[in-house]
């Protein structure tokens, strides 16, 4: 997840010109009220007269000047009133580049127009995501796979080693072909702000000393620093407790629900989490705890590496 600066806008209804009209009317029967005596029918006599006349005319053209004035001001601002933009700050993953614009066709593209056609592209999109998955792999001597997503170039991971590691614990998703590739889904992570940790966390671990799932503490050997290594993790090869004779075991919830033959499988003494990766939230530890006895993908990725501390 990142920080992603973004600028949004919005608009203020859009006045119509009969709305104008209607908001214009005020000002024009206040410009053109004719409160103010007219000089035609101030027609006195002698000196004292005109002066009145020409107060009179005053104050009328000064009268609709001012609502003139008011009346074009009001146009001003009803004009100025356009989207304003803003910036805001969101906390989450930048759109790819070209997000939202519409993509041109290739040459000899078939248009889709009803859901036939839209089902059969779809299909070859799949078959042709399926074909272009990578297919090598390495093992480890106990028979873990591992595949480099990204390759270091710094410090090796070697025994004795301390090591800052990130990781993500993925399901094992359809469409794969070798154990490794396809859609994974996320169980839980560490390190990349996508649960209640930060994208500076990381954990450090000193390599033949701390407890790591067993499909780890082969596999992790090797990596460079700024490595990326996908492992696929076995149930009997992950945090699962082999010795533990309630584990998987059915609670009968039938006699409290009202429900016969209601029942919840207990997981939660399934779970080793004394190894690492290991859940740091309750959510995290239940979303585990249900792929138990499944193959999940564990990514680990190597921060620094450094020389471990004397025992």
């Amino acid at each position: 997840a990142t920080l992603v600066r973004t600028s949004y806008s919005y608009k203020m209804p859009s006045l119509g010109v009969k709305t104008l009209a209607v908001l214009a009317l005020p000002c024009l029967a206040t410009a053109f009220h004719p409160g103010v005596p007219s000089v035609n029918r101030l027609r006195l006599q002698g000196a004292a007269g005109s002066s009145v006349c020409m107060s009179a005319a005053q104050d009328e053209s000064s009268g609709r000047r001012a609502a003139l004035t008011f009346l074009g001001g009001g146009f001003l601002g009803a004009l100025s009133l356009g989207p304003k933009e803003a910036e805001a700050l969101v906390k989450g993953v930048a759109p790819p580049e070209g997000y939202g614009k519409r993509k041109e066709k290739a040459e000899g593209e078939k248009k889709i127009t009803n859901k036939q056609d839209a089902l059969e592209a779809g299909a070859k999109k799949e078959a042709e995501m399926f074909e272009n998955q990578a297919t090598d792999f390495e093992k480890t001597p106990s028979g873990d796979r591992y595949r480099d997503m990204k390759v270091g170039t710094g410090a090796e991971v070697v025994t004795g080693k301390e090591v800052d590691i990130k990781y993500r614990v993925l399901r094992l998703g359809k469409r794969s072909r070798d154990g490794l590739g396809g859609e994974a889904s996320l169980i839980m992570s560490y390190g990349y702000g996508e649960d209640d940790d930060k994208e500076t966390d990381f954990k450090t671990i000193t390599v033949g000393q701390t407890p790591l799932v067993l499909a780890l503490e082969e596999s992790i050997l090797g990596i460079k620093e700024g490595g990326v290594r996908r492992v696929s993790v076995r149930p009997e090869r992950g945090w699962r407790l082999p010795d533990s004779s309630q584990c998987g075991a059915a609670i009968d919830v039938g006699t409290v629900l009202g429900l016969p033959g209601a029942s919840v499988t207990e997981a939660d003494n399934c779970l080793d989490t004394n190894r690492v990766p290991s859940p740091t939230t309750f959510q995290a530890k239940r979303k585990l705890g249900r792929r138990f006895d499944e193959t999940v993908l564990v990514e680990v990725e190597v921060v620094a590496v450094r020389e471990g501390r004397p025992l």
